[in-house]
């Protein structure tokens, strides 16, 4: 499945508030991190992009979606 296809299911879901509550979801990112294999070559971008995925889950659960209410002084 391509990208664009990825985010239209991804997006369909959420419409259908079919997704997983957010401390749920940062648990499945978390075991999907424990999965990965640190013997792989983009073992630590993958961990890196599943720990910001989690970061965003729990901002938006926490702060919700309002982009400036938990990111001052990023550039």
């Amino acid at each position: 499945m391509n990208q664009t296809k990825v985010m239209v299911a991804i997006l369909e879901m959420a419409r259908m508030d079919s997704g997983f509550p957010p401390d749920e979801a940062i648990s499945k990112i978390a075991a999907m991190m424990d999965r990965l294999d640190p013997a792989s070559a983009t073992y630590w971008q993958e961990m890196n992009t599943l720990a910001k995925i989690g970061a965003t889950v729990w901002n938006l659960a926490h702060f919700g979606p309002d982009p400036h209410s938990c990111s001052a002084g990023r550039a």
